[in-house]
């Protein structure tokens, strides 16, 4: 395994003091638990660059085929048989994911430099706040690293929050005595999640010599980060003022608006020119199931709303009364492109589209096309016209006719504001086949198999064909923008 993690700057960053927040096992672990994440971080941690390090940390309901081989055979025998096999085999997964937080730790530090050089160089100091594993991975980082940090660099304050790792006192005085600030232990006696660390006792239901011990009455595991004020506040966290809670990315709690509420994509073209939100619900509306009226007068709203019920399916639509929110939409596009690690890996919405809107072009044209290699650099250089003529070509191609007829969107693959000249592409469409099922067997066998399947059967899926150049556009609205709360 090559350890990587992922780090997300929040929007309004400032000053030169950097708070690092670092998650437990099975959180984070795709974009809608990222955004709650990031959520949860206060905006009253004024002056403050805050930056979230995402890590690869398992999820606990996640589990592989060979494991899923296990819990059958031992239902067969008995339920009680199949329930122990399932406890034994998470157990066994938390004591891997348990390992790599401290395999984790120990590249930490030179990553987050690394990353602070390029994006933030004038942080001069760092804050770490761990929770869970993650304060097993910051335990870790602290033990491993005796030389000091390059770039200037010092480590002040270090919250760990319900951590999951036992720690002396004589290794408290070391990690102690490799900071310039607090060494603070957020603990509760009322955590019963910890004791899945067996063999060890958590520093996080425990009071430890050498630590700034705050008790944290009944709290549990997951109180942490949705009471994060409060642990800021009794912890007397540098920076925090406040019980203000963060506005990051829009979230709302309320839901008395679902749709407005879904402002990763509402907020983007409420805020965008008419003409990008046009062309938005024009491809949306190819899809039967959309009912956008001409006479609506917020079109965001009614993007929003249609877009929401085609990624949703119709009868769990009606029994909700909702569909899926933007974010879960683009999961389910991953998942049907098999994109599930890779969407594992992306911080952010932005660093999502691009990834689908790569995938989308890569299955399209799989004789190469600018939007398939770079699609963030690609946007920024060409114009709306451009990008609208390669959406349009890439929405014919998800058509299930596009199988059985020439294509008639004529786009220039060589213009140079696409940012890259490159050959004219061969069509996937079966233009000049006499018989259409003898022109598919045709491309077949030209075409790379999986993907030209693939794209078939994304044609087939209900919706899919609109939805797909709908997040393009939505992409390229975001990207104009270029507002980082909306990212």
């Amino acid at each position: 395994m090559n350890p990587h993690f992922k780090f997300r700057t929040l929007p309004k960053a400032c000053g030169t003091v950097a708070n690092i927040f670092i998650h437990g096992y099975s959180a984070g672990h795709d974009l809608q638990d990222r955004r709650l994440l990031v959520s949860s971080i206060p905006a009253s941690l004024q002056n403050c660059v805050n930056i979230f390090a995402f890590w690869p940390s398992g999820h606990f309901a996640r589990v592989g085929s060979s494991s899923r081989s296990l819990f059958a055979a031992g239902a067969r025998v008995h339920v009680a048989v199949g329930a122990a096999v399932f406890v034994g085999d998470r157990a066994v997964h938390f004591a891997r994911i348990r390992s790599r937080a401290e395999e984790m730790g120990k590249v930490l530090m030179e990553q987050l430099q690394e990353y602070l050089f390029k994006k933030h160089p004038h942080v001069t100091t760092v804050n770490l706040i761990g929770h869970s594993l993650g304060g097993r991975l910051v335990v870790s980082a602290l033990k491993s690293r005796t030389d000091p940090l390059g770039h200037g660099l010092a480590i002040d304050d270090v919250l760990l929050m319900a951590a999951a790792v036992e720690v002396t006192p004589s290794d408290a005085a070391q990690m102690e005595s490799r900071i310039n600030g607090r060494l603070i232990n957020a603990y509760s006696r009322d955590d019963w999640t910890l004791f899945m660390n067996f063999g060890e006792a958590s520093l996080g239901r425990n009071e430890v010599e050498n630590f700034d011990n705050i008790s944290m009455p009944e709290f549990g595991h997951g109180d942490y980060w949705k009471k994060l004020p409060a642990v800021m506040a009794q912890t007397k966290f540098k920076g925090y003022q406040g019980q203000q809670l963060a506005e990051v990315l829009g979230t709302v709690t309320a839901v008395d608006d679902f749709v407005r509420n879904d402002s990763i994509v509402y907020r983007v073209l409420e805020r965008s020119p008419v003409e990008l939100t046009e062309e938005a619900i024009k491809h949306l509306k190819t899809s039967s199931w959309t009912d956008i009226k001409d006479a609506e007068e917020d079109r965001a709203f009614s993007f929003t709303r249609e877009f929401q019920l085609v990624g949703g399916h119709c009868l769990v639509n009606a029994a909700r009364r909702r569909g899926l929110t933007y974010v879960d939409a683009l999961q389910m596009l991953a998942e049907h492109y098999e994109l599930g690690s890779k969407a594992h890996r992306c911080a952010s919405v932005l660093e999502t589209e691009e990834l689908l809107i790569k995938t989308f072009f890569q299955h399209a044209f799989p004789d190469g096309h600018p939007l398939a290699n770079a699609p963030l650099t690609a946007a920024k250089v060409m114009s709306r016209e451009v990008y609208f003529k390669h959406i349009d070509a890439l929405a014919e191609r998800l058509t299930v006719a596009s199988y059985f007829k020439p294509s008639t969107v004529d786009v220039d693959m060589t213009d140079p504001s696409a940012g890259t000249a490159m050959a004219s592409t061969t069509t996937i469409a079966l233009a000049g086949y006499a018989n259409a099922v003898a022109g598919l067997l045709g491309t077949l066998a030209k075409k790379p198999v999986s993907r030209l399947l693939t794209n078939f059967k994304t044609a087939l899926k209900p919706g899919y064909s609109a939805l797909i150049p709908a997040v393009a556009i939505v992409f390229y609205a975001r990207v104009e923008l270029d507002d980082e709360g909306l990212m």
